[in-house]
């Protein structure tokens, strides 16, 4: 007859195996919490910035709650397999901590990342203007013609980092600031920068991308826009000359125009603006450039 410890040996293993399986598969499930599928980068990031989205599994879209306006971009499957999209925050975004939800094909929450608003104060800046200048405007056509291409996102990727400066010239202006035109408030922000370039300077396209737009306007002067593909659009003002047609594919680095003072402007110089996903962005996020504005000395 076996004794009772040989009858419990067999269950005292089996208890054994079974408490490891339940530890492993903890294990497993701490471990897929540690390491999200999608990911956000930069994690915190001030106003008119971008944060690059990405994950592994097969997300659509994203969306971003940040009053005063929710918005939702597309994430688009790359080369190596991941999905990714890039996420705009506006100027006008609130501060604080949001959750980026990213979405599978039919609205499935497949992660949840936190995002971090920084509070960013942008100055005044005042710009003279003579009075025929000033009293320029955009027409319904023109304005008809800007909002069908930011609100244009295209499939194909043409754009590369890093992106190239369109002019060597330093920043008159940067993004952000509240504009006042001959001392009066317009409650417009400069949506751009502008940077300093002599009359004729050649302007290049800071990445590849499809021609959309090239035309004078009334406000914004000789202008080319590109679309660079998934969500990234670029736009050029106040040319003297336009050297490229509709439809034109540039590569990065390409003359696009040359510097002039056309439209509403005060001067010579370069006006350019960065769309992601339909929202001016910081180009000084993008591209390194210089102020032209001297460091103050410490006193």
């Amino acid at each position: 007859m076996k004794s009772r410890e040989q009858l419990h040996r067999p269950l005292n293993v089996l208890t054994a195996l079974l408490l490891s399986l339940v530890a492993a598969t903890f294990a497993a499930s701490a471990g897929a919490q540690q390491t999200p599928p999608c990911t956000v980068k930069p994690a915190s990031i001030p106003l008119g910035q971008t944060v690059r989205l990405r994950c592994d599994v097969p997300a659509t879209s994203a969306r971003l709650d940040a009053h005063p306006s929710a918005r939702t971009v597309r994430l688009f499957k790359q080369a190596s397999g991941d999905w990714q999209g890039l996420m705009p925050v506006a100027v006008e975004d609130s501060s604080g901590t949001y959750p980026i939800e990213f979405l599978a094909a039919d609205g499935t929450k497949l992660a949840s990342v936190n995002l971090t608003i920084r509070k960013t104060i942008f100055p005044t800046q005042n710009v003279s203007l003579a009075p025929q200048i000033e009293a320029l405007h955009s027409t319904p056509d023109e304005m008809k013609t800007l909002t069908t291409f930011r609100d244009a996102v295209s499939d194909v990727k043409y754009w590369d980092d890093p992106l190239v400066a369109p002019l060597p010239g330093c920043v008159i202006s940067p993004f952000g600031v509240k504009r006042l035109h001959n001392g009066k408030p317009t409650g417009e922000i400069h949506a751009g920068i502008d940077q300093r370039g002599a009359p004729g300077a050649p302007i290049r396209a800071v990445a590849a991308g499809v021609v959309k737009i090239v035309q004078p306007f009334n406000v914004l002067g000789g202008t080319v826009a590109i679309d660079h593909g998934q969500g990234l659009e670029t736009m050029y003002l106040h040319m003297s000359k336009l050297n490229v047609v509709l439809g034109d594919h540039v590569k990065k680095g390409d003359v696009i125009g040359y510097v002039g003072s056309t439209g509403r402007a005060n001067g010579p110089h370069l006006h350019w603006v960065v769309y992601v996903n339909g929202v001016p962005q910081n180009p000084q996020h993008w591209v390194t450039l210089k102020s032209c504005a001297a460091p103050k000395k410490k006193s």
